[in-house]
C-alpha cells in the first residue's frame, strides 16, 4: 500500500508504534483492581476500536521536540482515562447501546456498573497524576475533568433546545469534546520543557482539532451509514441534541423547524422522522455547512504548530488536523 493510501492517523500510529505498546501496557497495569469487575469493563471498552487519537497527540507532540523521558506514557494514559470514564458516562446519559459498532458497556453490564467504573476511572487518573508529581499538570487535569463535567450538564441542559445559535452548540463542543484533545496536546509540550507560549498555542492546535473532529462527527451523523460509522446514525436529534448541521438547515426551512418542534414536544421519533430530517438538512446544506466548519478550525489549528521542529512531525500534526476535518468515519 502507498504512502498517499494510507490516512494520517494511521501513519502517526506506525510511528509512534512503540510509545503506542508502552501506552497499552501502562493502560493495562493500571486497570489491575481485584474487584472483578472493574478490569473487566475497563479492558471492554478501552478495547472496543477507538482511534486512541488523544494519547497519539500527547506522543507526537513529544515527539515534536525531540523528548527523551517516560512521562509522556502515564500522563497520555490518564487523558485516556479520563476520556474513557467520560464514555462510559455519555452511553448513560444518552441510552446508547451500541458503542463503535459493538455493544456498549452499559448494554452488557447494566448503568449502575458503568456508571461506577467511569467513576474509578477519574479517581484512577487523579492517582497517576498525583504519582507524577507535577503541581502544573494536577492542575490541568483537574480543569479538564470539571468542564467536562460542566460540558455535560450544559449539554443536558440544551437539550431540544430549539433557540440553538452556533455559538452555543460551539461552546458544548469545546467543553464536552475539545478539552480533552487540548489537555493532550498541552501534556506533550509541557513534559518537553516547552515555554509558556509554545505550550499555549499547542493547546489551542489541539483544541481546534478537537472541535474540528467533532464537527465532523455532526455531519456524518446526517451522512454516515451505520454500518460505514460504526454506530446508529440520524441519532443526534433523537438524543435531543441540536448539532450545526440541524442549526444551519433550520434557518432557512420553516417546515423542517416545524418538524423538529413537533419531534421535541412527542420527545421521540416517529416512523419516518429520521429519513425526513436527514433528507432536509441535507438538502439545505447543513451538514456541508458543519463541514465547511470543520476545515476553517482545522486550518487553525495549522497555524498553531510551531517552526523549528522536526519537520516530518510537523508535517503529520498538520496533517491530523486535516484529517479530523475530511474523515469518513
Amino acid at each position: 500500500m502507498s504512502d498517499a493510501m494510507i490516512s494520517p492517523l494511521e501513519r502517526a500510529t506506525d510511528l509512534c508504534r512503540v510509545d503506542m505498546e508502552r501506552v497499552d501496557a501502562c493502560i493495562h497495569e493500571n486497570l489491575q483492581s481485584d474487584i472483578m469487575m472493574i478490569p473487566a469493563i475497563g479492558h471492554y471498552i478501552v478495547n472496543s476500536g477507538g482511534k486512541r487519537l488523544r494519547p497519539l497527540l500527547s506522543l507526537l507532540i513529544a515527539r515534536l521536540f525531540d523528548y527523551k523521558g517516560d512521562r509522556h506514557i502515564p500522563l497520555s494514559v490518564v487523558v485516556e482515562f479520563i476520556h474513557t470514564a467520560s464514555l462510559l458516562h455519555d452511553d448513560v446519559v444518552d441510552s446508547s447501546d451500541q458503542r463503535r459498532g459493538s455493544p456498549s458497556a452499559n448494554g452488557v453490564w447494566g448503568n449502575q456498573a458503568s456508571v461506577l467504573v467511569g467513576d474509578y476511572l477519574f479517581s484512577r487518573a487523579f492517582q497517576m497524576m498525583v504519582a507524577d508529581g507535577d503541581m502544573t499538570m494536577l492542575k490541568l487535569m483537574s480543569d479538564v475533568t470539571n468542564a467536562l463535567a460542566e460540558g455535560e450538564v450544559l449539554q443536558l441542559s440544551r437539550t431540544f433546545h430549539l433557540e440553538m445559535v452556533e455559538a452555543e452548540c460551539l461552546e458544548v463542543i469545546e467543553r464536552k469534546t475539545a478539552v480533552l484533545f487540548k489537555a493532550a496536546s498541552e501534556v506533550g509540550a509541557h513534559v518537553s520543557g516547552q515555554p509558556a507560549d509554545v505550550v499555549a498555542n499547542l493547546a489551542d492546535y489541539g483544541m481546534c482539532l478537537g472541535v474540528a473532529f467533532q464537527l465532523m462527527d455532526d455531519a456524518l451523523d446526517y451522512l454516515a451509514e451505520a454500518e460505514e460509522a460504526g454506530k446508529p446514525v440520524g441519532h443526534d436529534l433523537e438524543e435531543g441534541k441540536i448539532t450545526l448541521p440541524l442549526i444551519h438547515a433550520m434557518q432557512c426551512d420553516a417546515e423542517l423547524t416545524k418538524r423538529v418542534e413537533e419531534i421535541s414536544e412527542r420527545g421521540c421519533y416517529q416512523s419516518g422522522d429520521r429519513e425526513w430530517v436527514r433528507e432536509r438538512v441535507l438538502a439545505q446544506n447543513g451538514a456541508d455547512y458543519a463541514m465547511q466548519r470543520a476545515r476553517d478550525y482545522a486550518e487553525r489549528a495549522k497555524k498553531r504548530l510551531p517552526e523549528n521542529t522536526n519537520d516530518e512531525i510537523r508535517a503529520l500534526l498538520a496533517e491530523l488536523a486535516d484529517f479530523s476535518a475530511h474523515r469518513p468515519f
